[in-house]
């Protein structure tokens, strides 16, 4: 999720359930934020939820839908998305949860940081859409750790992307899909890699969607973003490639996880198939270990507790709510606008960067602007609609230094009651 407003998000599609090609309105869909603003944690009913016409379950072509939520305007901000795709700097895909839904408390954000992406031929060799597309998505090996360590130690994709652009941080891409190479789920294959939808190229989309204007940022005063609302990605003539596996959808609930796949066959027929059996399920709580299902052991999770009673399944769920998944969700470290990222910082709690993907550039500025959490401002790229655009234009620059000259130095965040 990805919000362009405090008003609007930007969501995977294949996060919500379908009756057909329509949301399943029966769902109560919700978004949690965090207390940035309003000091407490809360929910949000999603409205007005439209899905990009061209989406493709099959393909994840215009894998996009744009809601509404918020609207008594308790808030007012406006979130920038970055552009440019061959102007960012270092990548950071992040993770948030919440990992007490009951008492609705955030666990410690995480996220790794790419600062140099070389080319990797293998993205284009495991998803089809990528290939055909190859500048609308980002792709990358990283992985986050699970959300219920208690379960399982098989790692799951990073919901979000940011990208530092100068001294800044922006909202650039949402999870789609993963591929999976030679195994069947995310603990036990020879290759796995992670596609993001890059948002920019939907904004018109949403501006036509809701009939609201959304904030962008580009290093060049003369940059815009892709203006047709009818924008549309090249879909691709299949899903997946032989032998290999496709993920996507709400990894908050590993049963409501999309699985499409792929078998060597002599006439390379596809066999593609959802699963329609999501049930609700405690997301990250205390009881959030109570389920076992075959989806479940599809992305390698410990089923040992499949004696969960139809009682332990029914809270929250999948299609219950949409977590604000940090700032990546930023990896999660960067509080999206007050929503993603209320949260109290600890140096030892960021998640630790492993090679080949050390980054101390970006890693350095985010732990110094987490390290004196206080009450406050709003987390970094975001603006007041008066100041929508008033940096474009600014040098690159992504020195620690740097970043602390800026407006942006000295943020402070609320601290949360966990």
């Amino acid at each position: 999720m990805a919000f362009l407003s405090s008003q609007v998000a930007l969501i995977t599609a294949d996060c919500f359930d379908f009756i057909g090609k329509n949301v399943d309105r029966s769902s109560n869909y919700q978004v949690y934020t965090s207390r940035a603003f309003t000091k407490t944690t809360e929910g949000f009913d999603l409205r007005d939820i439209i899905v990009h016409p061209d989406y493709n379950p099959v393909t994840k072509a215009n894998n996009v839908a744009v809601a509404s939520y918020n609207l008594k305007r308790k808030l007012s901000w406006e979130m920038d998305t970055a552009i440019d795709l061959d102007t960012w700097q270092a990548r950071v895909y992040a993770q948030r949860h919440i990992k007490n839904m009951t008492g609705l408390i955030w666990d410690y954000p995480e996220y790794t940081t790419e600062d140099t992406v070389t080319q990797d031929d293998t993205c284009s060799d495991l998803s089809p859409i990528y290939k055909a597309n190859t500048d609308k998505f980002t792709c990358t090996p990283i992985l986050a750790d699970p959300l219920m360590k208690n379960s399982t130690s098989c790692k799951i994709p990073y919901p979000v992307l940011y990208v530092q652009m100068g001294e800044d941080l922006y909202q650039a891409g949402i999870f789609s899909h993963s591929v999976v190479k030679g195994g069947d789920n995310l603990c036990n294959n020879q290759e796995v890699r992670s596609y993001y939808t890059l948002i920019g190229d939907y904004l018109a989309f949403a501006e036509k969607a809701l009939d609201k204007k959304f904030t962008y940022h580009s290093n060049d005063n003369s940059s815009t973003p892709q203006s047709d609302p009818d924008y549309s990605m090249k879909d691709a003539s299949t899903g997946v490639n032989d032998g290999t596996l496709m993920l996507s959808g709400d990894f908050y609930n590993p049963k409501a996880v999309v699985i499409g796949s792929a078998v060597p066959s002599e006439d390379a027929s596809m066999a593609t198939e959802t699963n329609e059996n999501a049930t609700n399920n405690e997301l990250a709580s205390d009881e959030s270990n109570k389920h076992g299902s075959d989806e479940t052991n599809e992305l390698g999770l410990d089923a040992s507790n499949e004696q969960a009673t139809e009682s332990d399944s029914k809270s929250t769920s999948k299609k219950t709510i949409i977590i604000a998944a940090v700032c990546g969700s930023i990896g999660t470290l960067l509080l999206v606008a007050g929503i993603l990222f209320g949260i109290r910082w600890y140096r030892g709690h960021v998640s630790k960067v492993h090679d080949p993907y050390q980054a101390p550039s970006a890693q350095d500025f985010l732990e110094e602007m987490f390290e004196n959490s206080n009450d406050g401002r709003p987390p970094p790229a975001y603006k007041p609609p008066s100041e929508a655009h008033a940096r474009q234009g600014q040098s690159p620059i992504a020195s620690n230094a740097s970043f602390l000259d800026s407006r942006y130095s000295g943020l402070n965040f609320p601290n949360d009651k966990s």
